[in-house]
């Protein structure tokens, strides 16, 4: 026969294993996903402290020659001023090139960079980073895109080109796509500027912010093809199908949309 202690203690551990360990076999698989995505979140984000902490303390970027129509943005200003030779820029600054334009930049290691024509670059895009870092960056995003349990629908807003209180006009969202457009395009350039001058890990995770930002703009795989590009320079060939698949899912009725398809076709045989 128990004690009375004895029983008093029985009690107490049945109480316990019921508040820590659930019967409830949904409620208790939900806790486990919550911790494991909560977890990993965490990890992403200090393992990019930790790169970031390791890393040098970056310098100025210096405009080394330019031509035609260049332009600086300073941190979260919105006005752009007008490039000089010479002038120094930080990683919060942008810089952005005209039609028939083009701009040296030299980085902290005494490397050059070429910016073409018509393209829009951040200047911490050119802080090079390791495969490791893009990789926690495509994790973290994963997992940020990972709906809750309770979530029935996902809320799509589009994109808003009136204020409340203001009448719709048709000519001024016709305006508003026209300067997401122009923006898409320069934003692309500068990414595929990253790729062709080698910073292939940048080129990843800018395309990617990209296709984050503009997700409603039909680019006939565009940017699926360079990041398709970068992650066969990586080596990388399971990604690399993965993206070239997707070229041929967006096709469009253009010549150079076809010659994408065609390449991103013998890419995939090469890489199997």
């Amino acid at each position: 026969m128990l004690k009375r202690n004895d029983f008093f203690q029985a009690s107490f551990l049945r109480n316990k294993q019921q508040k820590f360990f659930p019967t409830d076999r949904n409620n208790a698989t939900d806790k486990v996903l919550s911790v494991a995505l909560f977890l990993s979140v965490g990890l992403c984000f200090f393992l990019l402290l930790v790169d970031v902490a390791q890393s040098a303390p970056a310098s100025a970027v210096k405009i080394v020659s330019l031509s035609g129509e260049v332009k600086v943005r300073r941190g979260v200003e919105e006005t752009w001023h007008p490039a000089a030779p010479g002038t120094s820029l930080e990683e919060i600054d942008t810089i952005l090139t005209g039609e028939a334009s083009a701009v040296v930049l030299e980085t902290p290691d005494g490397a050059t960079f070429r910016l073409s024509s018509y393209a829009i670059l951040d200047i911490a895009d050119l802080r090079k980073i390791t495969e490791r870092e893009m990789f926690l960056y495509l994790m973290s995003n994963k997992v940020n895109q990972i709906p809750t349990r309770q979530e029935k629908t996902r809320l799509r807003i589009g994109n808003v080109s009136t204020v409340h209180g203001e009448p719709k006009a048709g000519s001024s969202h016709r305006a508003a796509e026209k300067d997401e457009s122009q923006s898409w395009i320069q934003e692309t350039n500068g990414a595929k500027a990253l790729y062709e001058q080698r910073y292939y890990p940048n080129a990843v995770v800018k395309l990617h912010k990209i296709l984050a930002k503009y997700p409603n703009l039909e680019d006939c795989g565009e940017i699926h093809f360079y990041l398709g590009k970068a992650f066969e320079a990586l080596g990388k060939p399971g990604q690399a199908r993965d993206a070239y698949k997707t070229v041929l899912e967006r096709l469009c009725d253009n010549d150079v949309s076809k010659q994408r398809a065609d390449e991103a076709r013998q890419s995939i045989e090469r890489l199997k």
